[in-house]
């Protein structure tokens, strides 16, 4: 007969708290804002046999930074939000080529703008943190 209380919920213990449980819900919904204004960004639209990214403005761009930005401050080992940030950096970024023929225009926000998204994502994170 084994009991019920083994060494494995022993060790899970010292892991699992529901501060962190709460914690982690937190960061996953963020991450789960910012994936949705994501997909926003690149939803293509065909005009004239081109491919337009018609919600690619720097609003949409720095709302879903912003909020992946509140999921890596929950959890800083989130690589999926990491991989989006770097995504939109690569494509919209400050050094981001202009694509002929691919409806990406290049750079659409500055340093300055991604430097806001990132203070504010820290502002929001510091009042849903206490």
């Amino acid at each position: 007969m084994t009991s019920i209380k083994d060494h494995h919920d022993a060790s899970r213990d010292q892991y699992i708290s529901h501060k962190l449980y709460l914690e982690r819900r937190a960061g996953n919904r963020y991450y789960n804002l910012g994936y949705m204004s994501y997909k926003v960004v690149f939803t293509i639209t065909v005009q004239n046999g081109q491919n337009l990214y018609l919600q690619a403005n720097a609003t949409n761009i720095l709302d879903a930074y912003k909020n992946f930005e509140i999921a890596l401050l929950f959890n800083p080992n989130d690589v999926d939000a990491k991989a989006r940030i770097d995504h939109l950096c690569k494509i919209w970024g400050p050094q981001a080529p202009a694509i002929p023929g691919t409806g990406l225009p290049g750079a659409t926000v500055n340093q300055t703008q991604i430097d806001a998204a990132r203070n504010e994502a820290k502002t929001i994170y510091r009042n849903c943190k206490c």
